[in-house]
């Protein structure tokens, strides 16, 4: 069998595609052998073959494990090998982790993570224990072995349980490991430090029930590490480059690890928290030089990181976030304010702080290479936002946490810090240093990103602060936006003085939105500057009086409009943002563009079928057209026949059919009461045609919202519609509403059906009264077998809007309701009082209590005699119930009667819900009701009478 494997295993990288074809067939064959992995382990530990030999067979044996060993696993495929097969697997894969050659201890050591996922400690009960002997050998390479798989054992797989079995005994082996440097390299002693991390883990995880344990563990081990970690960040490694390089990864692990104490197990390090804060301040102080020549500086080589032994990759950056993560979490301690602020307040350390933080957001020479050309990356890393993470980023967000833990001495400082780096760039300038203008825009950036703190700051009358922002106006901004040469710089000019429109002068304002309008159209602007100035008119519009802007809203339009072809993903989106910002300046301006903007952004729509985030920035400004009463008329003359032709057309993209759906709904609600009529007329057909013969969430989602405003605004012409037939609108929606609740669509498919109902309720009772009975009989049927949250509280709410107007009407109609043997109260009461407390908007919430505190005052014998769940019952003991334990036994619940139960939601709700905060959820509920019509339509007698036109619903 070993040669079968080893003679498979040598074709499968030949260079003929028949043999290697014919090998990779023969390998699939010889899995389902018992002997296979066998084989495999025992080719990876011949020292007879090559290296290469030996690592793929280890290569393939964990493939085989993930495959094979367990139907527990998630590419499992079978068959497993029997339990004998794997005792032997077992037994060779532990001696691969004292093997002679890394590579092959790497590749056994992740093999045995990969079976003791599934085995330990069950069918492996020895593996901690021969891990635990490897650890204490004087063998460097079974130590480095046994710490690949401690690493994975303790992150992933011990439990609450074991972990006060295991960390007494292998954290003093670690302890030793990581105090023999002259035996064990400095990745390995890393790991030492790794695997303590995830132990402090398991601490925080399981200290608030076992406070005792966790403090008689910790106590004595603490200061020793503590100690450990102090002369690691201490000492410098010199004359070495690689070793230096591989000393910045033990200290990672070091930084990483008091990060952890601090947020763990705090009382153990704050009064060393000082002590701790120099070596790491030095090293970041120290690295800052090492930063802008490798990195920042145009020319700069850098060369902050090399692939160890295990070929992971060590770097300089990934220390520098741990050493930024731990500032933050130090500056939070009441023991590190003296460092920052001074004895005497004179906040130096403070100062020199935040020089040295700006000093890391320069931008890097790499990311002004690729943000020259790629504006969507640009637009995705300069977010404030932006799910990119770098130096720049990472020293971003300690800025901003240095100004919430110092708001009174920060900007005194940052001012100070600021006004340094100025002088050095101005020096740099002159000295002709091409890189100059890197810290202006750092500068900048700093400033603008706390502006709203700084204007509230400026315009505090108690104690204003001492800030030069004129200064940094007069002498960096105004010529920073003359720098075409620069466009980094020029572009940041044009961003900040957007940041600070609030508080501009009149002249500055215009002056510099007149500045950012020409960069957008001029025609040979780079990406940086046109990108900067659709930022800075995006904020000059939202935040500048419209009398200041005005003149400018034709040429901002015109430029972005111009920009809507050329610009994709992240760029086009803020080209939109822009745009919808704009059009909100002035109706009549907006309007007079009508021509070119609608079709612009037509174009665009279309042009992006399935890209549902753009989709949204396009109905959004639609929605905002909407609401210019000056345009809408000519705006709907434009948008219906374009959407009716989606409709009819057949095009297979669903996410386009549901669009187009949801920008006539928009149209919808931003006109007047009733529509126009070409919504009924003209886009009703079509639209339920696609509804009844389309089977997409998204598309019927959309539909239900569509037809919900149609009715607000306009239930009159849907009555009055007919179409050749004679049918009519409204039996049109109550058919498709009844389609919706059948089985044969899902709880996504008929999500907003509920609301539908209820709008139809609210706007057409008279006209549906034939059928609500039937209507609300099949609700109470589909709740039966409900069980999405949100779908059931869109059926709920029917009833609740029914009982808060005809209660005593409805009772009678649920009890006389019978299906299977059970009435509608029996059915819709024990839902409900399951569901009530997940329902979600305020509106909702008060709808249902409101409903429920009616059903409670009413005193109806009946409610007495349901039962519900109450409250969950806890077992005895409280002890920790692992996820394969709830499986087996779900959580127990009590039984108490529906008015009890009713007591309980809306105590818990009035608990929840403080007086302070129900002022704005007031008004909410006001605006919420109905987003057309806040009144229901009277009713002359109630609407619960025989149906024969509707007989469908029920069945008959």
């Amino acid at each position: 069998m070993d040669l079968a494997v080893f003679e498979t295993l040598s074709k499968i990288f030949d260079a003929d595609a028949n043999i290697r074809g014919n090998a990779e067939k023969q390998l699939q064959t010889l899995q389902s052998s018992p002997e296979f992995p066998v084989s495999l382990a025992r080719l990876s530990l011949s020292q007879e073959l090559a290296i290469p030999q030996r690592q793929l067979a280890a290569v393939t044996l964990k493939q085989y494990i993930e495959s094979h060993w367990s139907s527990k696993n998630e590419k499992f495929v079978g068959p497993e090998p029997p339990e004998e097969i794997k005792q032997t697997v077992r037994d060779l894969l532990l001696r691969g982790l004292t093997d002679p050659d890394t590579k092959i201890r790497v590749a056994s050591a992740y093999a045995v993570s990969k079976v003791a996922h599934n085995d330990w400690p069950e069918d492996w009960p020895n593996l901690f224990n021969v891990l635990l002997d490897l650890i204490k050998s004087s063998n460097s390479n079974d130590v480095h072995g046994a710490m690949r798989v401690l690493t994975e054992l303790i992150s992933n797989d011990i439990t609450v349980e074991q972990f006060p079995q295991i960390a007494p005994v292998l954290c003093p082996q670690l302890l030793a490991i990581l105090t023999n440097d002259a035996q064990y390299s400095l990745r390995t002693r890393g790991r030492a430090v790794s695997i303590f991390r995830n132990c402090l883990e398991m601490v925080f995880m399981i200290k608030e029930d076992h406070a005792n344990a966790a403090e008689q563990f910790l106590t004595p081990i603490m200061p020793q590490w503590i100690e450990v970690f102090l002369a690691i960040l201490k000492h410098q490694t010199q004359g070495d480059e690689e070793r230096r390089l591989e000393e910045y990864g033990l200290k990672l692990e070091v930084v990483k690890c008091i990060n952890m104490i601090i947020i763990a197990v705090p009382k153990f390090i704050s009064p060393l928290l000082p002590q701790l804060f120099e070596p790491v301040w030095m090293d970041l102080l120290d690295l800052r030089s090492r930063y802008i020549n490798e990195f920042v500086t145009d020319g700069g080589e850098a060369n902050g990181s090399f692939q160890d032994s295990d070929g992971d990759i060590i770097g300089f950056e990934s220390l520098l976030y741990a050493q930024f993560e731990f500032i933050v979490a130090a500056s939070r301690k009441k023991s590190m304010k003296a460092i920052f602020l001074g004895q005497d307040g004179n906040a130096d350390f403070l100062k020199e702080m935040l020089w040295v933080t700006m000093s890391y957001m320069q931008m890097t020479e790499e990311q002004v290479e690729m943000w020259l050309t790629d504006a969507n990356q640009f637009v995705a890393d300069e977010e404030d936002d932006t799910y990119t993470y770098n130096v720049r980023v990472a020293a971003v967000d300690l800025l901003t946490a240095l100004e919430l833990r110092f708001p009174k001495e920060f900007f005194p400082a940052l001012g100070h810090a600021v006004q340094r780096h100025l002088g050095d760039s101005n020096a740099s300038r002159a000295a002709g240093n091409s890189d100059w203008w890197k810290i202006q825009e750092a500068c900048l950036m700093a400033v603008g990103r706390t502006s709203e703190e700084l204007i509230q700051a400026l315009q505090d009358k108690d104690a204003p602060v001492n800030f030069d922002l004129a200064g940094l106006f007069e002498h960096v901004v105004l010529e920073n936006m003359k720098l075409t040469e620069f466009p980094f710089a020029q572009g940041r000019a044009f961003v900040f003085a957007s940041e600070y429109a609030q508080v501009l002068p009149t002249n500055l304002a215009e002056q510099y939105v007149r500045a950012a309008v020409e960069a957008l159209k001029t025609t040979d602007g780079t990406i940086p500057v046109k990108i900067s100035a659709l930022k800075a008119l995006n904020n000059f519009c939202k935040h500048l009086d419209p009398q200041f802007i005005s003149a400018y809203q034709t040429p901002i339009m015109e430029g972005s409009c111009q920009l809507l072809p050329y610009t994709t993903e992240e760029s086009l989106l803020l080209v939109l943002e822009t745009l919808t910002a704009a059009i909100k300046i002035n109706k009549e301006v907006t309007a007079s563009y009508e021509s070119v903007l609608v079709p612009s952004l037509l174009e665009v729509w279309k042009n992006h079928p399935s890209d549902s985030l753009l989709a949204s920035y396009v109905l959004d400004l639609f929605d905002d057209l909407a609401k210019n009463e000056i345009m809408y008329v000519s705006l709907c003359s434009k948008i219906l026949p374009y959407m009716r032709e989606v409709l009819i057309s057949g095009i297979p993209e669903m996410p386009m059919l549901a669009s187009a759906i949801d920008m006539v709904a928009g149209l919808a609600r931003g006109g007047p009461s009733p529509l126009l009529p070409e919504f009924v007329d003209q886009f009703f057909p079509p639209l339920m045609h696609v509804l009844w013969t389309v089977n997409d969430n998204e598309v019927l989602q959309s539909g239900q919202q569509c037809l919900k405003t149609f009715i607000g605004k306009d239930s009159a012409h849907l009555v009055q519609w007919r179409d050749q037939s004679g049918k009519s609108g409204l039996q049109y929606v109550v058919e498709f509403v009844a389609k919706l609740l059948t089985p044969d669509h899902s709880e996504s498919e008929a999500l907003f059906v509920g609301d539908l109902i209820v709008k139809l309720i609210q706007k057409a009772g008279n006209d549906i009264g034939p059928v609500l009975p039937d209507l609300l009989n099949v609700i109470i049927s589909r709740l039966t077998i409900s069980k999405t949250p949100s779908f059931i509280q869109s059926l709920i709410l029917v009833f609740a809007h029914l009982i808060n107007t005809q209660m005593e009407t409805v009772v009678q109609f649920l009890v006389s309701v019978n299906i299977e043997g059970r009435n509608g109260l029996d059915i819709l009461l024990p839902v409900w009082c399951e569901n009530h407390d997940s329902f979600s908007g305020f509106y909702a919430l008060k709808v249902s209590s409101i409903a429920l505190s009616k059903l409670f005052l009413l005193n109806e014998p009946r409610l007495q005699s349901i039962n519900v769940k109450g409250d969950i019952i806890v077992p005895a003991g409280g002890r920790i119930v692992t996820r394969s334990q709830s499986k087996q036994s779900p959580d127990q619940y009590t039984t108490i009667q529906v008015p009890i139960k009713i007591v309980k939601l809306l105590v818990s709700e009035l608990n929840n819900s403080p007086n302070a905060e129900n002022q704005g959820a007031d008004e909410e509920f006001a605006e919420s009701g109905d987003e057309e019509d806040g009144e229901w339509e009277d009713e002359d007698e109630s609407p619960f009478v025989p149906a024969d036109e509707f007989a469908f619903l029920s069945g008959k």
